[in-house]
């Protein structure tokens, strides 16, 4: 809108209310439906302007009591709103639209303007919300006999089950809606259910009917003419060859996708993209165009506000800057992430992804290393350059080298400082709480109050040994004994969790690192799938070996994914090589437990060098 017409244009509005007053007395309904009509021809491209009519419209109608009115005005500033990407705002307005039909027979209407609530929750991952509104738009679908809508609500609602982990309904759903909409000939629609059914299937691991499904969509979108959609297969194609190493047939399908939408704009998916092919070339080891992609994606993301968008792709660009020897802006990274990651837990409490930050520890180590090389090979240059003056050449470099090695320190702390800020996980503090809040509730007092005490006493014994590579062994088990207890009481409001120690050694003088294990715990409680939800058996024993100190965790009743926990092991083989003599990084092994009725469990078994108190 140039400058100058947004008044006019609210002039014109007035006159058109005015004059019209006395034909809505009479006739209410031609008034609305000209009103709508109006609006409809300004969306999508013209929002400001249909902003401005709806905000005319809502005071006309609350200053006449007309609540038909009112919820039109609503629901299209609702609209408008929602093209310009402000979801959350939008899905206020059509709560608001929503309220003002209450006791108005207008089931067409409520079947759109739920649908679009539950749209609007959803891409703002308040899950609970938009699967409540998706069902409520169901039924007014079903009430209206509206096939085709209520096959769109099948379809969100699958969605949605598919983020809260119920599998088995997703499938059903999406399954539904997808044979609604053949029998309806909805191609287009089809082809879009297919699509989402083949994220659904990739996402399970099932990558072969993946395939299938992402095939048909594009048979469909083909038969139709839909370049657009076809490019929005591609790209998950792309993205399903990234995840199983294929990068030559990953990169050619993103490629083609990028193509089309760096002509025909769509903010959401080149943000994908971006971000898909900065995970292609990090893995590739190809660090500087990994940063180029991940830094497009993040740009495109804060200009359009999508910050669960950038939660991701901005740890993604921290470990390639990382990998690229750019600290300075490493860090820059990783402080805005942090405090992203926090607002975002503060302000929804739907589900949220859990983020890698245990990962940080090993970025730790490995910029250590690489402090000490660049050290080093700055003494050896200088020793070089001043060779021949020898007595003002060591003057020389120990000044400098003094300095710059403070320098680095000083960045190393700074990185330390926050990685610790990350480490007491406010996702866990944020759950045992509720925990305590559920006790509450239920009046039972004791047990919040003595749960309070254990949550405490982890934190102090957390914060005691937070800057120690190795503590005594008999610490090491009563600080997991603890941890492990709160953990079971907020899983299960259970003290005993079935966990039993051995230590077969005279253990008194030997030294392990704090919380090795942790990450399978966590993996265990909040990844696992715990059979007839009881409190997985958990045994952890500590073995003196002529050669060596043998850990083993072994669990029972407790299904762990087979991905879930690779950067959890990597973390630990990671941490334990420091501890090797000669450098070798060792392995975890993995056994699975079998009994008569399948496998009933898993065993972990690691080897840690004897160390000793001097």
């Amino acid at each position: 809108m140039k400058k100058g017409q947004g008044f006019s244009f609210l002039v014109f509005c007035f006159i058109i209310l005015g004059c019209s007053s006395k034909v809505f007395s009479e006739n209410d309904s031609l008034f609305v439906f000209g009103i709508e009509d109006k609006l409809k021809k300004l969306l999508p491209d013209s929002v400001e302007k249909a902003d401005s009519l709806a905000r005319v419209l809502i005071t006309y109608a609350e200053d006449s009591g007309n609540d038909t009115l009112a919820s039109s005005g609503w629901y299209f500033r609702g609209e408008a709103a929602y093209y310009q990407g402000h979801f959350d705002f939008a899905g206020d307005c059509y709560e608001k639209s929503i309220g003002y039909l209450n006791g108005i027979e207008k089931p067409e209407k409520n079947a759109i303007y739920f649908n679009n609530l539950g749209l609007t929750r959803y891409f703002k991952e308040r899950y609970n919300e938009a699967l409540e509104a998706f069902l409520k738009s169901s039924e007014y679908e079903r009430k209206t006999g509206n096939d085709y809508g209520f096959a769109q609500c099948l379809h969100n609602i699958a969605l949605v089950q598919d983020k809260a982990g119920r599998y088995e309904s997703a499938e059903k759903y999406f399954d539904h809606s997808l044979n609604i909409f053949l029998e309806l000939d909805s191609l287009a629609d089809a082809a879009a259910v297919l699509n989402d059914y083949a994220i659904y299937l990739a996402g399970r691991g099932l990558n072969n009917r993946a395939i299938e499904k992402y095939g048909e969509a594009i048979e469909i979108y083909k038969k139709i003419g839909d370049s657009e959609g076809i490019a929005k297969v591609k790209c998950n194609i792309g993205a399903l060859f990234l995840y199983e190493k294929d990068y030559a047939k990953s990169a050619s399908y993103l490629k083609e996708a990028l193509d089309y939408f760096n002509t025909h704009s769509s903010s959401s998916y080149l943000i994908n993209i971006y971000s898909l092919l900065g995970d292609l070339y990090y893995e590739q080891g190809r660090n500087s165009l990994a940063v180029v992609f991940y830094e497009r994606a993040e740009h495109t993301a804060r200009n359009m506000g999508w910050n669960n968008l950038r939660q991701k792709n901005l740890y993604s660009l921290f470990k390639a800057l990382k990998a690229e020897g750019d600290y300075e802006k490493a860090i820059d990274v990783l402080e805005t992430y942090s405090q992203l990651k926090d607002s975002l837990i503060i302000s929804n409490k739907a589900y949220l992804e859990e983020t890698i930050d245990n990962e940080l520890e090993k970025d730790l180590m490995e910029k250590e290393f690489n402090l000490m090389r660049a050290r080093n090979n700055q003494k050896n240059l200088i020793l070089i350059i001043l060779g021949l003056m020898v007595i003002l050449g060591i003057v020389a470099w120990f000044l400098y080298g003094r300095s710059n090695l403070l320098k680095k320190e000083k960045e190393k702390q700074v990185l330390q400082q926050k990685i610790h800020q990350l480490q007491m996980n406010p996702h866990l503090i944020f759950n045992v709480l509720s925990s305590v809040q559920n006790y509450i509730l239920e009046d039972k007092k004791d047990e919040a109050v003595e749960y309070l005490n254990d949550i405490a006493d982890l934190v102090r014994k957390l914060l005691d040994v937070g800057d120690m590579e190795l503590i005594p062994l008999e610490e090491e088990i009563d600080l997991l004994n603890k941890y492990l207890k709160v953990q079971c009481r907020r899983y299960f409001q259970k003290i005993d969790c079935g966990v039993d120690f051995r230590v077969i050694s005279g253990s008194r003088y030997l030294l392990v690192p704090p919380m090795l294990v942790r990450p399978l715990i966590d993996a265990l409680f909040s990844k696992g799938k715990v059979k007839d939800n009881q409190c997985p058996g958990i045994n952890i024993y500590y073995e003196q070996k002529e050669d060596g100190l043998e850990l083993t965790l072994e669990n029972k009743g407790v299904y762990v994914k087979n991905d879930i926990s690779k950067e959890s092991i990597e973390l630990i083989e990671e941490r334990l090589s420091l501890l090797s003599p000669n450098g070798k990084k060792p392995r975890l092994e993995i056994i699975d437990l079998i009994s008569e009725d399948g496998k009933s469990g898993s065993k972990v078994r690691c080897r840690l060098p004897l160390i000793t108190k001097n």
